[in-house]
């Protein structure tokens, strides 16, 4: 992924201020009962910016997963990291933090509405956290981070399974509980499984 511009990180930035000011009506008010209108009261815009940024509501809920993937994406490319499992653990716990940041009321409405569209873009094999991760998880498994009894599609989709779980169980304990905390302990206590056979194996030779 090229780095972002400016100008590409201030349109992301502003998509998301209006998402979250969404939320927040979302949350008082429930989804149906916002009109457009109040959105861009609330966010301060013209009825114009809003369209600029988004075809309609539902646009606000379809496309924010990718806009937060976007974001992630872009620290990730800036930070150094010393290991690969730090590298994973920062995409998948950096993506948490944010959808904190967007309100597990918000987050809700993300799920409720994967469950009835077609072309899910929480699961899709091209999306560019999973992209990622499948690639890191390739260079942790050839570099003997992790033991590679199993192969880079099944670790994928397993981290994939849990984080989008956490996000699931998250929203059903209504955002009671600090979801970045809590996906790094099962990220961690997962990965720990397929680390410690690897060092085990290193000690006895």
């Amino acid at each position: 992924m090229e780095k972002l511009t400016d100008r590409q990180r201030q349109a992301i930035a502003t998509k998301i201020r209006i998402t979250q000011v969404a939320t927040e009506l979302f949350k008082l008010k429930g989804f149906e009962s916002v009109k457009i209108q109040d959105i861009c009261q609330a966010a301060e815009i013209s009825t114009g910016a809003f369209y600029h940024h988004f075809k309609s509501k539902m646009e606000i809920i379809n496309t924010a997963y990718e806009q937060v993937d976007i974001l992630v994406m872009d620290r990730f490319e800036s930070k150094y990291f010393s290991s690969n499992l730090d590298k994973l653990l920062f995409l998948l716990c950096e993506g948490a933090k944010m959808m904190e940041e967007l309100c597990w009321v918000f987050v809700g409405e993300i799920y409720k509405n994967l469950l009835s569209i077609e072309g899910k873009y929480s699961t899709k094999p091209d999306r560019r956290i999973a992209l990622k991760v499948k690639s890191i998880v390739e260079d942790s498994l050839k570099s003997g981070e992790l033991d590679n009894s199993i192969s880079s599609e099944d670790l994928t989709m397993i981290i994939m399974r849990i984080s989008r779980g956490a996000i699931f169980d998250w929203c059903l304990y209504q955002g009671s509980y600090d979801l970045k905390s809590r996906m790094e302990f099962d990220l961690n206590l997962i990965l720990s499984n397929f680390k410690l056979k690897n060092s085990d194996e290193k000690v006895r030779r």
